[in-house]
């Protein structure tokens, strides 16, 4: 996908969503928001992705209404492109009721929704009259929308947008995955442990987003790569950050007292090369080149379809979070987090990470 194709469809995007009667009323400091996207709701057979995870997402947005949170869902919600609708409503209508009793607000006091590329039939006039003959069905309260601003400064978009087969001949990669790819699912067991993905088209179109991002001066939330990203910091960058701090800490770690320090370092060491065996060997390439670090404008919730759970992004009463919620025993994990207003700040300046923002290690 060219830069320049991405960047005309997402500019278009972000000046209609600009636009006054597409304004959505926030307030960063005291509003509460959950970002999830890519669920790929299914039938519930041994290809649907989301099924593993569907109790560990309930209980997240139980959490968030406890909490006060509203939810915006970024794209991917539903896996049309295998499913037909009444489909994945009889497997998961009372999830979708949840989502939407927690939805955010448009002025017309309608529920928002974002496509994707997966969901991106709930966009066209043929599906809405579809839905309208199976009665009042929870979607008929919802505004789809494909972008949305929160303010000026803070962009949400799914991100398939310039990609000519996902974008524009979306039906024919629809037609492909729904009669040949799902029957090898069901046939072989694959695809249970998440949606496959070539790393080199996922790096090349994070660095387009980023780019995007940079050059607009705005903070940029996507889904759709299924990599959940903080502040342009991959979970790779993130593990060399913190086995840097390790390295400098053990140098000043008393002999006795280096077992724990040289436990975590050898850990982090096993999680990069757990990433890079997947990656056949290639490292993740950075957004900029060192030793300046990234703007810290591009964020990516990840996917309802991990293995071990499934990550989101709070904005919460000014601040930023990259969340992990952990299928193996419901814990909700902070990954990462900042102050809102600081991130913007370096954003509107181009400013790359420094020492203020470079992630320390939370254990010490």
């Amino acid at each position: 996908m060219s830069y320049w194709r991405m960047s005309k469809r997402f500019n278009q995007i972000y000046k209609k969503s600009r636009e006054p009667e597409n304004s959505i009323p926030f307030d960063p400091e005291k509003d509460s928001l959950a970002i999830f996207s890519d669920h790929h709701k299914g039938d519930g057979s041994a290809a649907d992705d989301f099924k593993k995870n569907a109790y560990l997402y309930e209980t997240a947005l139980s959490f968030y209404k406890e909490k006060g949170f509203e939810l915006i869902v970024l794209g991917d919600n539903e896996e049309f492109w295998e499913n037909r609708y009444e489909q994945i409503q009889e497997n998961y209508e009372e999830i979708i009721r949840k989502e939407i009793e927690i939805a955010m607000f448009t002025p017309e006091q309608l529920k928002i929704r974002i496509w994707g590329n997966h969901d991106k039939e709930v966009s066209l006039r043929r599906f809405k009259r579809l839905y309208k003959m199976f009665g009042k069905t929870p979607l008929s309260t919802i505004e789809f929308k494909e972008g949305l601003c929160l303010g000026e400064d803070i962009f949400l978009i799914h991100g398939h947008q310039g990609r000519f087969f996902e974008d524009k001949a979306w039906r024919v990669s629809r037609w492909a995955v729904q009669f040949v790819w799902k029957t090898i699912q069901k046939l072989f067991h694959i695809g249970n442990d998440g949606p496959a993905e070539n790393f080199e088209i996922r790096d090349s179109l994070e660095l387009h987003y980023y780019d995007w991002a940079r050059k607009k001066r705005k903070m940029l939330i996507c889904g759709h790569t299924h990599r959940a990203i903080f502040g342009s910091l991959t979970h790779f960058d993130r593990l060399q950050i913190e086995i840097r701090h390790l390295e400098q800490l053990l140098a000043e770690t008393p002999s006795k007292d280096k077992v724990k320090t040289e436990k975590k370092i050898e850990d982090r060491k096993k999680e990069t090369e757990k990433i890079l065996k997947k990656r056949a060997g290639k490292e993740p390439k950075s957004f900029t080149e060192h030793p300046n670090w990234p703007v810290p404008c591009y964020f990516n919730d990840g996917c309802c379809g991990y293995t071990n759970g499934i990550t989101c992004i709070e904005i919460d009463k000014g601040t930023i979070r990259l969340i992990k919620w952990q299928r193996q025993n419901f814990q909700r994990i902070i990954l990462a987090e900042e102050k809102l207003q600081l991130l913007l700040k370096y954003i509107k300046e181009s400013r790359p990470i420094d020492e203020i923002l470079e992630p320390k290690l939370k254990s010490f």
